[in-house]
C-alpha cells in the first residue's frame, strides 16, 4: 500500500506534471496507490484559496474527481491507533531538535497505522521515523 503526500498529488493534478511523478504513478497499480484524509483537508484548503483569489473552482473540480472516482473507497482515515502514534512522533522529533509539523505527523502515523509507504517529494521532513518513503520525483 502506497499513500500519496499532498505534493504528489497536487503534482499530478498539474495540466504538465513532472514526468517521473506521472510515470512513476503509472506504473503503480491503482489500486495499492491511496490517499489520507490530511492529504484532502490540504487539498481542499488549497484548492478553496484559489477558488477566492482567481474565482476558478478548477482545483475544486480535481478534487471532487479524485474523491468520486480514482480514489473512491481508497483514502485512510486519522484512526485507531494513528492519534496516539501522532503524539509519540511529535514527541520524539522533538526530542531530537526536529519538530515535525501536525499534519506531516498525522500523514505519518496515518501510514504506520496502515503499514504502508508514504509517497513523498519531501523525504526529509519525514526521517527517522521508522516510515517506509518513496520520492517519485526521483524514480521513473
Amino acid at each position: 500500500m502506497i499513500v500519496l503526500d499532498t505534493n504528489i498529488v497536487s503534482e499530478l493534478i498539474k495540466s504538465s506534471p513532472d514526468r517521473n511523478v506521472a510515470l512513476w504513478f503509472l506504473r503503480k497499480a491503482t489500486k495499492i496507490v491511496y490517499l489520507n484524509d490530511i492529504t484532502v483537508m490540504e487539498q481542499s484548503y488549497g484548492a478553496e484559496r484559489f477558488y477566492l483569489k482567481t474565482g476558478s473552482d478548477r482545483y475544486i473540480r480535481s478534487l471532487d474527481r479524485l474523491l468520486s472516482d480514482d480514489f473512491k473507497g481508497r483514502v485512510l482515515a486519522f484512526e485507531g491507533e494513528a492519534p496516539v502514534l501522532t503524539g509519540r512522533l511529535r514527541a520524539k522529533r522533538e526530542s531530537l531538535g526536529r519538530p515535525i509539523s501536525l499534519p506531516d505527523a498525522m500523514i505519518a502515523a496515518i501510514c504506520l497505522f496502515h503499514g504502508a509507504t508514504l509517497a513523498t517529494r519531501n523525504v526529509k521532513d519525514f526521517e527517522g521515523l521508522d516510515l517506509a518513503l518513496v520520492n517519485p520525483f526521483e524514480e521513473a
